[in-house]
């Protein structure tokens, strides 16, 4: 069974859908909720700090999805890049050409992450998922 704490702090391994999306959604979660309510001398203070904090915790889990999906987990990389750049549009309907385009290609990222299941047999990244964690 895949731990919690395992998803957040370490990038290797494989993670299911259904664990993906568990811990994610929390990331996505307080990320918008900093971004949409953090009193600007709190964004001077430990802004710097919690980003780092949410692109390490998102790299993580993004590159263990990917490797269940049997990709490299330097995919991640661009991928948060296209959340940071669509999240305007999404949290504050952003004017930007650049914000559509990021949420336009977000949409198959997306649908490959979340609903396409990992690979069934055993990858360069670990043994298939079994139990609760599959996906």
């Amino acid at each position: 069974m895949h731990r919690f704490s395992d998803a957040f702090l370490t990038s290797s391994g494989r993670i299911g859908r259904l664990a993906f999306i568990a811990s994610g959604v929390p990331v996505l979660l307080i990320w918008a909720a900093y971004d949409l309510y953090a009193p600007v001398f709190l964004r001077g203070l430990i802004g710097g700090i919690i980003a780092v904090v949410l692109l390490f915790v998102g790299a993580n889990l993004l590159s263990q999805r990917l490797h269940d999906r049997g990709r490299s987990g330097w995919w991640s990389g661009p991928i948060l890049l296209l959340i940071a750049m669509a999240l305007p549009l999404l949290l504050h309907g952003g004017q930007a050409p650049i914000d559509g385009l990021a949420a336009v290609l977000l949409v198959p990222v997306s649908v490959d992450l979340i609903l396409l299941p990992g690979q069934k047999a055993f990858n360069r990244y670990g043994a298939p998922l079994t139990g609760g964690s599959a996906g």
